[in-house]
Parts: C-alpha cells; sequence; structure tokens
C-alpha cells in the first residue's frame, strides 16, 4: 500500500454525517495530518489502514463536524467565568444569591472587589432586581458588582457605589440610568446601560485572573464540540488581535478564531497591513462589526452615519458585519446595503447580518435580493423564549426567528450563542430551532421550525461560509481540517426536545484529541 493512502487515525464504527451533500454520510473517517483524508462505508476501511493507523471505535456514536460558534464574545465569557455563576436554577432568590456571596466572602480578603455574575430578575421568586442593601448583608465589607445575564443591568452595594463615585448627587449618565429609592432618592444600587464611573471605578482582572479566565473558557467551548468561534465584539481594536496572537502562540486558547473588527479601528488595522481574510487557520481577520448604536450610545444611528461608516469599511477590504437588534435596524442595514453597491463597483461579499431577530414577512423577501449571511442566535428561543412571550405581542412572535420563512427565501443563516448572555451550547441551539420551545415549554411561532439537519448546518458548514472558510471546514470532506465532534446520538434522529440532552464524548482538532469526556 502506498503511504499516501494510509491514514494516521480512522474513526469507524460510527455514524458519520458529513453536511456534505455528496456523500450526506458515512461509516468511518480517514485523518492523515491534519487534514481529513477519506470518508466511506465500513467496507472501505483496509483501503486506508496501514501498518502504523490507529482505529478509534466510535461505538456507533455520531460524528459530525466541528461546531463554529458564528457570534460569541470569547474574552468578555472568560471574564464571566472568573465571576460568581448567580443563574437559575442554583439562584432562585435573593437569600440563595446571598448566601453565596457570602461563601465567597469567607474565602476573600476585605476591601478586595466580589465579581458576580447571570442574575435574571424574572427567574428569581422576589420579581425584582437585589438592591444594594441586599449586597450590603451578604458583604458588608467588601465591594460587589453583579451582573445581569443580559449584561445590560448590574448591581452595586454600598462600599462599591462609594468606591466608584456613586451619590445622592452624582446626575444621571448619558446612555445609562442609576436607580434610585422611591422615597429618598438615594442610589438603589441598581445601573443599567453604560455608566462611565463604574466602567472606570472597577478594577480590571489581573494578568493572572485573565490567564485563568482564558483558560477556563477554551475548555468549556472545547468540552461543547465548539473548535471555532467568531469574535463578533464590537470594540475590537489592534490591541485585542494582538491579545489573541499571544494567546495563540502560547496555545493558551484551543478554537480557531475569527475576530471581526470593530468600526472605530478600521483605520488602524489598515495601517498595520490587515484587513479581512489575514491570518492563518488558527485565527484569521473577519469583518467590520458596525453597531454605532452600542459604540455611539444611540438608540437608532442616522442612516447616514451608517452608510458613511459601511462604505469606509467596504473601501478598506472589509466584509460588512451590521448589527441588526430591531426592524428600524433591519431595514437601515439593508438600506446601507443599497448605499455601498451604488457607491462602490465591488461587489460586497457576504455582508452579513448579526442577530436579526425580529423579520416581517416583507423583509425576509428583501434579505433574498440583498444575499447578506443572517447570523443569528436560535438558543435565545430557548434561554429568554418565557421573556418573549410575554414581551411581544402575538404579531410580533410571528416574526421572531423566523428560520423556515428566510430558508424558504434562500437566505443563509449561521448561528451563534451570543455567549457569555447565554450558554454557548450548540446542542441547544439546534434543539430550540427545530422545537421552537422555551425552557418553560411554551411554543413560540413553532410553524417557523427547521429539521434537525438544517440547524446542524447553521452551526457548521453556514458559519464557516459567513467567514470565507468554507474550503477550510463546516464539512466533513476529503481535504478539510479534521475538526470533528463526537456525540453521544444522533440529533437527526433522537426526539426533537432531547436533542439538547446530547452530550460531546470527543472532541477533535487537526485530527488530534483536545478534549475527552
Amino acid at each position: 500500500m502506498k503511504s499516501d493512502t494510509s491514514a494516521d487515525i480512522i474513526l469507524h464504527n460510527a455514524r458519520v454525517i458529513t453536511i456534505d451533500h455528496a456523500s450526506p454520510t458515512a461509516d468511518i473517517v480517514a485523518i492523515k495530518g491534519n487534514t481529513i483524508l477519506a470518508v466511506g462505508s465500513k467496507l472501505e476501511l483496509d483501503l486506508f489502514k496501514g501498518a502504523s493507523t490507529q482505529l478509534l471505535d466510535c461505538e456507533q456514536r455520531t460524528i459530525v463536524p466541528g461546531f463554529n460558534d458564528a457570534h460569541c464574545h470569547p474574552i468578555s465569557f472568560a471574564m464571566t467565568l472568573l465571576y460568581l455563576n448567580c443563574s437559575p436554577p442554583e439562584i432562585l432568590g435573593i437569600a440563595d444569591l446571598q448566601a453565596k456571596i457570602r461563601q465567597q466572602v469567607e474565602n476573600t480578603p476585605e476591601s478586595k472587589w466580589i465579581r458576580a455574575a447571570q442574575y435574571n430578575e424574572s427567574y428569581l421568586v422576589e420579581k425584582r432586581h437585589p438592591t444594594r442593601w441586599d449586597l450590603d448583608k451578604a458583604a458588608p465589607h467588601n465591594p460587589v458588582i453583579l451582573v445581569h445575564s443580559s449584561g445590560n443591568f448590574c448591581v452595586l452595594n454600598s462600599l462599591a457605589l462609594q468606591m466608584v463615585g456613586i451619590t445622592y448627587d452624582t446626575p444621571e449618565p448619558r446612555d445609562g440610568h442609576i436607580g434610585r429609592d422611591e422615597l429618598t432618592g438615594e442610589p438603589n444600587g441598581v445601573i443599567s446601560g453604560r455608566n462611565e464611573l463604574v466602567e472606570k471605578g472597577i478594577p480590571p482582572p489581573d494578568v493572572e485572573e485573565i490567564r485563568q479566565g482564558i483558560k477556563l473558557a477554551s475548555e468549556v467551548f472545547i468540552s461543547n464540540g465548539i473548535t471555532s468561534v467568531q469574535d463578533t465584539t464590537w470594540s475590537n481594536a489592534i490591541r485585542h488581535w494582538e491579545l489573541f496572537q499571544r494567546l495563540k502562540g502560547a496555545n493558551r486558547f484551543t478554537p480557531r478564531v475569527t475576530m471581526l473588527v470593530g468600526s472605530d479601528a478600521v483605520e488602524d488595522f489598515q495601517a498595520n497591513g490587515l484587513r479581512t481574510g489575514n491570518g492563518d487557520s488558527q485565527l484569521r481577520v473577519g469583518g467590520v462589526k458596525i453597531a454605532l448604536d452600542e459604540s455611539m450610545g444611540q438608540i437608532h444611528p442616522s442612516q447616514e452615519e451608517l452608510n458613511h461608516h459601511a462604505l469606509r469599511a467596504h473601501r478598506a477590504g472589509f466584509q460588512l458585519a451590521m448589527h441588526v437588534s430591531d426592524v428600524y435596524d433591519l431595514e437601515a442595514a439593508l438600506s446601507s446595503l443599497d448605499y455601498v453597491a451604488h457607491m462602490d463597483f465591488r461587489v460586497c461579499e457576504r455582508p452579513r447580518l448579526e442577530h436579526c431577530a425580529l423579520c416581517p414577512p416583507g423583509l425576509v423577501q428583501k434579505l433574498r435580493a440583498a444575499q447578506p449571511v443572517v447570523v443569528t442566535q436560535p438558543s435565545f428561543l430557548y434561554y429568554l423564549g418565557d421573556n418573549y412571550t410575554k414581551g411581544s405581542n402575538s404579531e410580533q412572535l410571528k416574526w421572531l426567528y423566523p428560520l423556515k420563512s428566510m430558508k424558504s427565501q434562500e437566505v443563509t443563516i449561521a448561528a451563534g450563542s451570543d455567549s457569555p448572555l447565554v450558554p454557548c451550547n450548540p446542542l441547544t441551539g439546534i434543539c430550540a430551532a427545530v422545537t421552537r420551545k422555551g425552557q418553560s415549554g411554551q411554543p413560540i411561532s413553532p410553524d417557523e421550525h427547521i429539521s434537525p439537519l438544517e440547524a446542524l448546518e447553521m452551526y457548521t458548514v453556514w458559519p464557516a461560509f459567513a467567514s470565507f472558510e468554507e474550503e477550510l471546514k463546516g464539512t466533513i470532506s476529503p481535504g478539510k481540517l479534521a475538526d470533528l465532534v463526537v456525540l453521544s446520538d444522533d440529533p437527526t434522529q433522537v426526539e426533537s426536545g432531547a436533542i439538547k440532552d446530547l452530550k460531546p464524548i470527543l472532541t477533535m482538532m487537526d485530527g488530534k484529541v483536545v478534549w475527552e469526556k
């Protein structure tokens, strides 16, 4: 047998879902070096087996391509892993929250900050935000910050308020709100939106804490079968690119990274000779994230501003990625794409629309004409579904994540988690896209469900397409990177509600096992 046909490792006795329409299923995957040598039936195993080939028996489990989280915030996620986890079901009331903080106080020197996160008042029995006084009872001698699961609120205890300089006389911030006691007017500790006093007054994690958080985040991604992430943080600058270079160089962060660039950093990346596609298979530059409502503190930036930033980024050689949080933003983004097309002869390739949660039927048809990649978050249906049903009317719910309608119009849809807003587990998102149910079991626009295979494609092949990497990954095909996940069962065959309960058994990158249960 010729050496070039002998695999280094063969995964066999498996059900392989390739996501490759030329050969949708298989029994074996043969790997040579860091790429897939062949995919075939069990009868072909001996064709690729050499004297030194390692055989890995998958015991009839299912192999899928490595998951690709097309929209997340890895550094923010890493930092939240350093925070106390105050999410349900462990924390169901303010007393639970206080008990967890007291436990942390016992191991924390006085005056050192205690950071906690992921609380959600909707799941607390009190149905309200905790206050400074609630936190004071748990930690009277340590400053405490408690961050909401949405990231749009935080609660500071009295010592923390004092240390950041928020008092009775502090004026309202331009882009946020200071909660106050109804009777006394004293700050109650609840801060919403952006507040420069909070941002500047809380010391950042030290170097060792950052390293610990990055290590934890890498382990969480890999243990969920996520072999690639796309960092869509609107504030990404050259320093973030350099941070990822250091992390990759030191093997501190395992998943492959596509880093989108903040709109304000376009010139800096140009000056460094960087634009979309630069880098390698481990770290590459993505599109420009245009999120003017976040970066400028405006609910709805003007069309003129959006057009300016989009054309500037396009002319600099970047893919466009627009933050689309509501119907207004969607219409503005589509208008901006039209503007760019009229102002520059070069094709605006694969523009991304991030989120695109609400999309009425008329705009679904416009999406087909614009040919964007919609990068959305099916997991929100599961984790935030109950909030959607309470906060939206029946007509709006029909427009919520209209996956089936978009598919019917041949709109390309890639999926991400928006982690740390919700957990990064792709199987939860796949399940939600198929079942259209929230955590309580409440159906949410069930007519917009898609098939398990279509949902699986949203976490594999289409994220690769969104980052111009479909030749490298996204399917289990000869010549592509050997990034694979072995799952406990077949997500296309189990009962749809059970998809979220499936578990990764093994994660492989570059033909090597990087995580095993």
